[in-house]
Parts: C-alpha cells; sequence; structure tokens
C-alpha cells in the first residue's frame, strides 16, 4: 500500500515569539537543538542565554503541541 502523508503547513503560534510554518520551526529547533550539544561538549556555556533557552523551550513545546493534533 502507498501510504499518503499530509504535508504539513499549517501555522504555529510560539507563545510570546512568533508564527513559523511546520517546517521553518522544526528547522530552527533542530538548529537550536545541534548549537546546544556542541557548545555543551565544548564546554561553552556562555554561548546560550537563559532567553535563547525559554525561547527554545516554547518552540519545543509547540511543535509538541502541534504533533498531538
Amino acid at each position: 500500500k502507498d501510504l499518503i502523508k499530509e504535508a504539513k503547513s499549517d501555522r504555529i503560534n510560539v507563545s510570546g515569539i512568533g508564527t513559523y510554518d511546520y517546517e521553518s520551526l522544526k528547522r530552527k529547533v533542530q538548529n537550536m537543538s545541534n548549537d546546544l550539544a556542541k557548545n555543551a561538549k565544548r564546554g561553552i556555556w556562555r554561548k546560550s542565554s537563559r532567553n535563547d533557552l525559554r525561547a527554545f523551550a516554547e518552540m519545543w513545546n509547540a511543535l509538541s503541541e502541534y504533533d498531538k493534533k
């Protein structure tokens, strides 16, 4: 059987940050996650501020809530 997968093109509102389409928000979260991992491995703790981490958490939560639909 061929599975038809719907493209996720809805706009996702990230509280306090803005509105993104699914793909751009997913890419942004993936990039932020990779950057955090690289900085942690190198012991560079000043690269990410508290606000950066809060934004990352809000974006992650928005994707999680969207995928529950």
